[in-house]
Formats: C-alpha cells, structure tokens, sequence
C-alpha cells in the first residue's frame, strides 16, 4: 500500500487556520485585564468615589476577592466603620454597631484603556461571624 502525500493546498489551509485560531485567542485574552491591573483599578475606582471619601474610619480598604467573568475581572472590596453614621461622614446620636460598606466593581479593558464600572454599592450593620468570636472572646 502506497502512501500518498497531502498536496500542498492542504497544508496552506492547515497553517491559515491554525495561524486565525491563534489571533483569535489572543484577541480574546487581551479583551480583559490581568488581575493585578484589574485589583489596582477597582481599588483607585472605590478610593476616588464620593462613597469612600465620605467614611469617617482609620480601617484600611480592604479587598475581599477578585474574580474572572466572560468579559471581566469583578472585585470586591469593603471598608470597615465604628457606627453607621461614620459611613455617612455624620455626627450625631447613632448606635455603636460595626458597619461596612462593600464595593463590587467590574473591571474591563477598551483597547488599551481599562474601565471600571461599580455594580452594587451596599451597607451591612451585621459583622461577620469570626469577627464576632473575637470580640466576644478578648
């Protein structure tokens, strides 16, 4: 039995085809922000914002996750305050009830530009449950 060479057409197609799905994969990883660019958007994005401005509070911006989505890098970061009022830049009678603000931001790249976008802006009076345990427990 003979083996017979593939003409020349084939392997022009081959190498065309393989060469377009390379592009395009990189097209595509390119369409969103590393991790770290994402991060260091997202946390300028929440610092810059009236919302993070207005906090009365010495705990630091603390990022909680980030996260791949289709298109994006989604983060989310909070921020820790003495009372609700103290989100709020308020002074005033307010109870003494740990609170956080948490920021999700979506983070995409626009060409070379990358673009953050908030989701949810959202306050919580309930601290979690580790934080509980340790001030119950000092």
């Amino acid at each position: 039995m003979a083996i017979r060479r593939a003409p020349a057409r084939i392997w022009l197609v081959m190498a065309a085809a393989t060469a377009g799905l390379l592009l395009a994969g990189t097209a595509l990883a390119g369409s969103r922000p590393d991790m770290r660019d994402a991060r260091a958007a997202a946390r300028g994005a929440v610092m810059d914002h009236p919302s993070y401005r207005s906090i009365r509070s010495s705990a630091p911006l603390v990022t909680q996750s980030c996260w791949r989505t289709r298109r994006s890098v989604r983060c989310s970061l909070y921020r820790w305050a003495p009372d609700p009022c103290a989100l709020d830049g308020r002074d005033g009678p307010c109870a003494q009830v740990l609170t956080r603000r948490t920021w999700l931001v979506s983070v995409s790249r626009r060409g070379k530009r990358i673009r953050a976008r908030f989701l949810r802006i959202a306050d919580t009076s309930s601290p979690p449950a580790h934080m509980a345990r340790e001030r119950s427990s000092s």
